[in-house]
């Protein structure tokens, strides 16, 4: 159940997201709950850029939307399913 602005990571891969749009889902990657970040590694996110153009991921159940920060190759799910990549009007 993200919140807009919160950063969350998996311990898995490492890949970090975003919340852009909040709702009621729980961001999963790598088959578990991803961590909030907090303490010192929300003051190393803060003070790091992020990338600019990034994609972006949906849930089509709840409607949450996530901007992924550092993208490896895990698999990122919202309420028990696959998260949808946003369309871009490049794509």
């Amino acid at each position: 159940m993200g919140q807009k602005g919160q950063i969350y990571f998996c311990e898995i891969c490492r890949q970090k997201v975003e919340v852009t749009v909040d709702a009621f889902g729980v961001l999963v990657c790598c088959g578990q709950e991803m961590k909030l970040v907090e303490g010192m590694m929300a003051t190393w996110t803060s003070v790091h850029p992020k990338p600019v153009g990034g994609t972006t991921y949906i849930c089509n159940k709840c409607g949450q939307q996530i901007s992924v920060v550092d993208e490896t190759t895990g698999i990122l799910e919202c309420c028990g399913q696959r998260m949808e990549r946003k369309k871009t009007s490049t794509d």
